[in-house]
């Protein structure tokens, strides 16, 4: 951008970028300019960049209806901070996209006279009006209530972008940008140079902080599954990063990773109790098993005590002349089949 109080790119005679980035006024961009160039521009599609604290509040509002009466589109792109008459301006167009690490104020019209106190009362009065005026075009935009955006204009009202968004006044948050520009902010009674730059910092921090989140998760993902069932117990980190309570809300992304995790962890939770299961009902066959082994075996012992043979390869039978006892052979048998069994 040069020097000017605004600058105008042709893209390919097909779309206009305007781009705002100073004051509203006598000191910055005049409505007067600033219509003679749009009027120039006729049925061409716009993206005006905003990058404003405001300023004088009929140039302005001439702007914005300049802009609201324009049959092409034209999109806002507001980036860094749109103050005060800036955001009537925005509202003009038929769309209004906010980078994620800008400002939205909006507060009463403001003024000064010299004089008697009847110039001080039609002064009031005056912009008791023009504040009238701007409360209904956030209310067309908004579709707040006239009460509602008064008592926010009467606090003078700082908003992020995802508060802009929520409330109505922009249609569209974009990624965050590099601002560099640097605010004289010392006429606004609810914030300070150093609470602009950490307003205009905090989403592009907030997404470092998501993208470092992530990558953590990632890596300690096979960690913390493990730990779900019980094998390990979890580090240090992973305890003290676990229990941090971390804003995502402006992050679908992560917060559906998350999701997806939460389901797989109550899906490997569920099969490991059936698995617990299986186990359980196998140990009980085991030892059913084993107590029937040794029955066999107490009877088998029995059997030898009385001096008969057993064939050891299965059925009653007559062994070199010996009689087998019956009994005591079956038992064999089925002691034979079950210890087979058991070690398969």
């Amino acid at each position: 951008m040069n020097e000017k109080w605004y600058n105008i790119q042709n893209k390919a005679g097909q779309t206009a970028d305007i781009y705002i980035f100073d004051e509203i006024g006598t000191y910055g961009v005049t409505a007067q300019e600033f219509i003679t160039d749009i009027k120039g521009l006729k049925d061409m599609p716009i993206n005006l960049r905003i990058n404003s604290l405001g300023g004088d509040v009929f140039d302005g509002m001439a702007m914005y209806n300049v802009i609201k009466r324009r049959e092409a589109k034209t999109t806002v792109y507001i980036e860094g901070i749109a103050a005060s008459i800036a955001t009537i301006i925005a509202l003009g167009a038929d769309e209004v996209v906010m980078a994620e690490n800008s400002l939205f104020m909006i507060h009463n019209a403001w003024g000064g006279t010299m004089g008697e106190s009847k110039d001080m009362r039609k002064t009031a009065d005056t912009l008791d009006k023009i504040t009238s005026e701007l409360t209904d075009i956030y209310m067309k935009k908004t579709g707040l209530s006239y009460d509602a955006l008064a008592e926010m204009m009467d606090e003078e009202t700082w908003l992020n972008a995802n508060e802009a968004f929520e409330l109505g006044f922009i249609d569209t948050i974009s990624d965050s940008i590099k601002v560099a520009a640097k605010y004289d902010v010392s006429k606004f009674k609810n914030i300070t140079q150093e609470e602009i730059k950490n307003k205009l910092s905090i989403n592009i921090n907030n997404k470092k902080m998501t993208n470092e989140l992530k990558d953590w998760f990632n890596s300690k993902v096979e960690e913390i599954v493990t730990a779900v069932k019980g094998e390990v117990k979890v580090s240090a980190d992973v305890a003290e990063q676990t229990a941090i309570t971390v804003n995502l809300g402006d992050n679908e992304e992560i917060t559906n990773k998350i999701s997806e995790f939460e389901a797989k962890n109550i899906e490997l939770s569920n099969k490991l109790s059936l698995l617990e299961e299986e186990l359980v009902s196998a140990k009980g066959n085991n030892e059913t098993l084993t107590v029937e082994v040794e029955g066999l075996n107490a009877k088998i012992n029995k059997a030898d005590a009385k001096g008969t043979e057993l064939e050891t390869s299965g059925d009653p039978a007559i062994v070199e002349n010996k009689v087998v006892d019956g009994n005591s052979a079956f038992y064999a048998a089925m002691a034979s089949r079950i210890r087979n069994k058991f070690n398969n």
